[in-house]
């Protein structure tokens, strides 16, 4: 009772409250000197989240307003709740490609856009589960999603994604929703290409490459020349923000010609945007009573909450409640589903953030370009958009990790290439499904066949030639036995006599040691009964069995009902048996007779060893800590 006081207590207390409010904490302590960062860091990422909200408003076949309703409300909402002051929340690639899969159009238009309602509403669900994973702790599930299922889809769908691009970098028009489809409709259509929108596409292509290598020079400029004049860094700095400000320069600079084309008389030539709706969206509450809603997102309901949640945590631990926050008050104004953005996090980081205070600018600058700058966005090219798109996702693919997986554990290749592959040519979200489904297969196989080596004891003459021989003579019966393989390799004469059977004349094999080398659970309770079985009873030169638990560390109840059988079996199977339980070296004698049978297990830990005295095995076992104490057990027992 005082515990679950003090956790209540802890609950409601102010520092409990502060945490989940962070602004709290680092507001109070804001200062001037931190305002000039933070505006640079804000106008930075939108300069990058405008032209990216507009383009992956067309990845998930939406109206390009609603990539820019999905750019601003997650911004306002980290800046109240967000921990980190770089992370930065709005539309990604692989999001918007989800998306996509999960709408319909209510028009008979093949190429039309989305129903925008469905896209809304799937925002806020996918908020009120990643909201549910993170109060219950439940992150851990994206833990059974492997680094390779990982890649898997993220290569794949920027392919699908840069594929599908490849048609507005065309100026050709077809409706595909897969990789496959895409393909065949670009080879069927290619003939009727739009040199226009290709010559203009492919120069935005070229200037983005450029553009991003400048940035990524300038870095390195910046980090190897550390005496730098301050011209230099300047100048490297000015270098820096127009790779950084690249999406933004093409689309303007895209832009103003295809406005000077319209001027000329020329506007029909390359395939542009339309208009963009001006203003914010009225706020509203999603739609939960669309026609056919559950039949619409189907497994979409599942798979972009854990997706998102996957690049939420990614980013930033703790994160995947923030994102969820974010989604659910993002679809009352409007917003497909969204998460934290890699690319932008690191602008945003690069061009040094000092608060969280930078996303306010951020989600400002995207609400001041709804208000007045939309009429401008009806002249930015497809093309351009297209050459934004396929910019960004060339860097999310990763064909490098075969080779690496080849050389470290080729395995791994088999969820990687279903991923891929299923990604491809089915769905992005069935194709995580299936890589996930071969990763729990490859985890749950070892579970269901568990690694059991057979070793069979070949014991040396005894050299007194009598009976019970003392245990001091050769050190320790650790030592006394050899292990072989099989039944052919030992010498006659270490078949007549030992210190385990006296004098008794035996075969090789008498004595079987099975060694469990992993974890036993349920999947495996048939398969570890058999196998004993078929070690064990159905050998009938095996007289006394000992099975070491030393690397178990717990036991279900199917698996002590699967020992309990197969000892049953082992008896039966022989003759009677009269065994104590000991917890070390045994009170009596283990072996009476020269006709009984005995299985020791040893080397348990308490648990095991409480929980298989507990099911009772009654005389048919013995309980010892380790091989020699069950070795002296066989070897004191008087067998004439």
């Amino acid at each position: 009772m005082d515990q679950a006081k003090e956790k209540v207590s802890d609950y409601c207390s102010k520092e409990s409250w502060k945490a989940r409010f962070p602004i709290t904490i680092w507001l109070p302590h804001y200062k001037s000197s931190y305002t000039i960062n933070d505006i640079v860091a804000g106008i930075t990422v939108a300069l990058t989240v405008l032209p990216q909200g507009l383009a992956y408003a067309s990845i998930a076949r939406l109206a390009p307003q609603y990539g820019l309703y999905s750019s601003f409300m997650g911004c306002f909402a980290y800046f109240f709740l967000g921990m980190s002051k770089d992370i930065t929340v709005g539309p990604t690639a692989i999001m918007s490609l989800l998306v996509s899969s999960y709408g319909t159009s209510n028009s008979t238009d093949p190429n039309a856009n989305n129903d925008p309602a469905y896209a809304i509403t799937l925002a806020c669900i996918c908020g009120l589960i990643q909201i549910g994973l993170g109060v219950l702790h439940l992150g851990t599930l994206t833990s059974f999603i492997s680094a390779t299922v990982i890649s898997g889809f993220t290569t794949a769908s920027a392919l699908t994604i840069g594929i599908g691009q490849v048609k507005h970098l065309l100026g050709i028009s077809f409706h595909a929703d897969s990789f496959y489809e895409n393909v065949v409709g670009i080879i069927k259509n290619i003939k009727d290409t739009n040199g226009w929108d290709l010559l203009l596409g492919s120069m935005a292509l070229i200037v983005l490459l450029l553009l991003k290598l400048l940035k990524s020079g300038s870095m390195k400029w910046q980090e190897n020349d550390h005496n730098a004049p301050t011209r230099y860094i300047v100048l490297y700095k000015f270098l820096w923000l127009l790779g950084t400000a690249r999406n933004a320069i093409v689309v303007l600079a895209s832009g103003l010609i295809a406005l000077a084309l319209d001027a000329s008389g020329k506007g029909d030539k390359i395939t542009l945007t339309g208009e963009v709706p001006e203003g914010l969206p009225a706020p509203s509450l999603p739609d939960f009573k669309l026609p056919g809603l559950i039949e619409v997102l189907s497994v979409g309901i599942a798979v972009v909450p854990l997706i998102g949640f996957l690049e939420a945590i990614a980013i930033g631990k703790g994160f995947g409640i923030i994102a969820g926050s974010c989604n659910v008050l993002g679809s009352f104004f409007s917003s497909f589903p969204v998460t934290g953005s890699f690319s932008r996090t690191s602008i945003n980081s690069q061009s040094g953030v000092k608060t969280q205070a930078g996303n306010l600018v951020t989600g400002t600058l995207v609400i001041l370009s709804l208000l007045f700058v939309t009429p401008a966005f009806e002249y930015i090219p497809k093309s351009a958009l297209a050459a934004v798109i396929i910019s960004a996702v060339y860097d999310m693919m990763n064909f490098r990790i075969v080779l690496h997986l080849w050389k470290l554990n080729k395995l791994d290749l088999l969820p990687l290439a279903g991923t891929f592959i299923s990604a491809l040519f089915l769905s992005v979200a069935y194709g995580t499904l299936i890589g996930i489904t071969i990763d729990l297969i490859i985890l749950l196989y070892p579970n269901a066949r568990p690694q059991i080596k057979v070793e069979n004891l070949c014991i040396p003459p005894n050299p007194a030639g009598h009976g019970n021989a003392s245990r001091g003579q050769r050190g320790n019966y650790g030592t006394d036995l050899s292990v072989s393989g099989g039944y052919n390799s030992v010498p006659d004469d270490a078949r007549e006599s030992s210190p385990l059977l006296g004098n008794r004349k035996v075969e090789l094999g008498t004595i079987t040691v099975i060694h469990l080398l992993q974890g036993l659970f349920y999947p495996s309770a048939e398969f570890i009964q058999e196998k004993l079985s078929t070690e064990l009873v159905m050998n009938k030169k095996v007289e006394a069995a000992i099975v070491d638990f030393s690397r178990i560390t717990n036991l279900d109840f199917s698996i002590i009902i699967a020992l309990k059988d197969f000892v049953a079996e082992f008896q039966k199977s022989r003759s009677t048996v009269k065994i104590s339980i000991a917890n070390g070296a045994p009170e009596e004698p283990l072996l009476s007779g020269p006709e009984q049978v005995i299985v020791v297990f040893i080397r348990m830990n308490e648990t095991i060893e409480r929980q298989l005295k507990q099911a009772e095995f009654g005389d048919a076992v013995a309980f010892c800590k380790d091989m020699n104490t069950a070795l002296s057990s066989l070897s004191d027992s008087s067998i004439t």
